[in-house]
């Protein structure tokens, strides 16, 4: 039975996911269309802190460097990024997506599936509960439909075992039940089809005590100038009192030494979500073996420390 009311990062202090966990928790109180809404508003209306970004950002140039992201041949004819990334290490074969039917799920903005557009598929349907993410979407792609990744079987059977090609990036351990989600998912692909993973992974920053204690000082936080303003604190590397001693020792050593500060709308992203789960790698391949896919690539394989785990499987 799950648990009323407990929350498995900041009351149980868990943070690794393990599958005997499913069906421990329940998803947020106030529903999963608002856990990454105050981003995606902010890049609606193209705040350049939180839309100016790799992460974020539709615009053409960026949306260049995640082609060359994902396939390692840059649109413009570079060897480098424009406004950054890191090229996968084994690239995706632009024939999974050429001329095929992809579905993205949890869109976001909408990154992906513009990426699947400049790619050539025959049609993308993107998919997400937040309004101002779809909204963002619209502009671009009008194939488009509100789903929660929790209900998709029981709420869209139509979508089952269609899709060539899947895109899963960041999503599965934003929720109560990353191994529900990734089955629910994974059921949108047809047989022969691909299905690509993205997950944190154990050794990237998520699944530090520093990071659970930030989650849980934003997310005591009841207005969003106030967890904006937190925001800035964590970006501008301020004395953070919700934060151990030994992290902010660090910060003032990084801003003496003028270490990247990276971007308002990535640290947004790691404090915001209700859930923020690190995928043990075998725990990831194992979903694959139980919804019927082959062993899957690691695209990432070369990448240390990893900050998630990229994954490429097909469907039997």
């Amino acid at each position: 039975m799950p648990l009323e009311g407990r929350h498995p990062h900041f009351d149980d202090g868990l943070v690794v996911w393990d599958d005997a966990y499913s069906g421990r928790y329940r998803p947020p109180p106030a529903g999963y269309s608002e856990q990454f809404d105050l981003q995606w508003k902010l890049g609606l209306e193209r705040d350049p802190a939180y839309y100016e970004y790799a992460g974020a950002s539709v615009d053409d140039d960026y949306i260049d460097d995640r082609v060359f992201e994902w396939t390692g041949r840059h649109p413009a004819g570079l060897t480098s990024f424009k406004h950054g990334g890191r090229r996968l290490d084994h690239p995706i074969d632009p024939a999974l997506i050429r001329q095929r039917d992809c579905i993205d799920i949890a869109c976001g903005l909408g990154r992906w599936t513009k990426t699947m557009m400049r790619l050539g598929a025959s049609s993308v349907l993107s998919i997400d509960m937040s309004p101002s993410g779809l909204a963002n979407v619209k502009q671009f792609n009008p194939n488009v439909r509100e789903v929660d990744v929790m209900r998709l079987r029981e709420d869209h059977p139509d979508l089952m075992d269609r899709f060539d090609f899947a895109n899963f990036w960041g999503v599965a351990m934003h929720t109560h039940d990353p191994r529900l989600a990734f089955m629910n998912a994974a059921a949108t692909v047809r047989s022969g089809g691909s299905f690509y993973l993205a997950v944190y992974a154990p050794e990237s920053i998520h699944g530090t005590s520093a990071t659970r204690a930030q989650r849980a000082h934003f997310h005591n936080l009841q207005s969003v100038a106030e967890r904006l303003h937190y925001v800035d604190v964590v970006y501008n590397r301020t004395w953070d009192r919700a934060a151990p001693l030994g992290h902010n020792a660090k910060n003032m050593l990084r801003k003496v030494l003028g270490r990247p500060k990276g971007s308002k709308v990535g640290w947004l992203d790691l404090l915001e979500p209700s859930f923020n789960w690190v995928i043990p790698l075998g725990v990831a391949r194992s979903w694959f073996a139980q919804a019927g896919f082959l062993d899957p690539d690691l695209l990432n394989q070369d990448e240390s420390p990893k900050c998630l785990f990229h994954l490429l499987g097909r469907k039997r």
